[in-house]
């Protein structure tokens, strides 16, 4: 495994050379294609390219200074994981509305902030409460969010609360953008895996199968090396394949907000599944539905309220209603 992918620094004087020149030219080269694609004439004056210059160099210097004084800094696989997965959803939704009129890029860039923001506070909220014994006396790791330890339920919970203020705000059709947004967060969440599987975290219990495999924090000295399901990978192929069924389906679907509650249902059966892999290794029980963990109550009941929903949408709206989907 690599739970850290590359450390940064200390740094050559000519690095940070490099990286100010990349920088300023980055700056420059990305306000021209914003003020052409806006229209605005002239797309450049020598003294906002200057400007721009100067502030994308200082940028690279300040940059270089910190990581020499304060480095190596290390990016973690988990953390760089994560972003990869924010990055593709952005442009799997960016793909899906490349034609429409108001959901433009930049309101998808917001749309994906505000939804990162509360989906990283509530995931580490929930997570949070869930193991209060070992953050009660370190309350300060409870901002370590680069080493995990992030429920993934409560990020849906805190993204839809961030995302649905948005959409509100913004006067977005509510179904409309959870169609949007089912199939890039079932995209991003197969990525999001695989850093789970690099910072050796989510695992399974021990298995004689071929395909098992050892993580280092599960060595012990003089012990014969302990292959577990990569139940990672189980996750990550599970929304690979939720990914494809909605693709599949949504021209089928005739109401809008129909296929978000649908990615609801469908991953609430495929954590359920996998959860028997990880129960007792790093999935807890929650005692008052022993034998069931908390991600299989937490799928039961968002798996419940979600096809309710379908169905009485459904039943209100027969097959031969003439409804877009809008």
């Amino acid at each position: 495994m690599r739970s850290v992918l590359i450390e940064l620094g200390p740094w050559e004087p000519w690095v940070g050379a490099a990286l100010a020149v990349v920088l300023a030219t980055l700056a420059v080269v990305g306000d021209v294609r914003e003020r052409r694609r806006a229209g605005i004439q002239p797309a450049l004056t020598p003294g906002r390219a200057l400007l721009l210059a100067a502030a994308g160099a200082a940028a690279g210097l300040l940059a270089y200074n910190l990581v020499n004084r304060y480095g190596p800094v290390k990016v973690r696989s988990w953390g760089t994981m994560l972003m990869v997965a924010f990055g593709a959803g952005l442009w799997w939704m960016a793909r899906d509305t490349r034609d429409s009129e108001d959901l433009t890029p930049d309101a998808l860039i917001d749309l994906t902030i505000v939804c990162l923001i509360g989906a990283v506070i509530g995931s580490r909220l929930l997570s949070a409460a869930l193991n209060w014994q070992e953050f009660a006396g370190r309350p300060g790791d409870l901002l370590h969010i680069w080493e995990g330890g992030l429920s993934y339920h409560g990020g849906v919970a805190g993204g839809l609360l961030a995302g649905s203020i948005f959409v509100v705000r913004r006067k977005f059709g509510y179904g409309r953008m959870a169609d949007l947004v089912a199939p890039g967060l079932a995209l991003g969440y197969a990525i999001a895996r695989i850093g789970c599987f690099l910072n050796g975290c989510c695992y399974g219990v021990p298995t004689d199968l071929p395909w098992g495999v050892c993580f280092p924090a599960l060595q012990e000295a003089g012990q014969p090396p302990v292959r577990v399901h990569p139940t990672q990978f189980y996750a990550s192929a599970m929304s690979l394949a939720i990914f494809g069924l909605l693709l599949w389906i949504r021209p089928r679907l005739r109401r809008a907000g129909q296929l978000g509650l649908l990615y609801l249902v469908a991953y609430s059966a495929g954590r359920f599944v996998i959860e028997f892999w990880r129960k007792g290794a790093t999935a807890k029980v929650f005692p008052p539905l022993a034998p069931l963990t908390e991600a299989q109550t937490a799928s039961i009941v968002i798996a419940l309220i979600a096809g309710t929903w379908l169905i009485l949408d459904a039943l209100r709206h027969p097959m031969g209603d003439e409804v877009e989907r809008q």
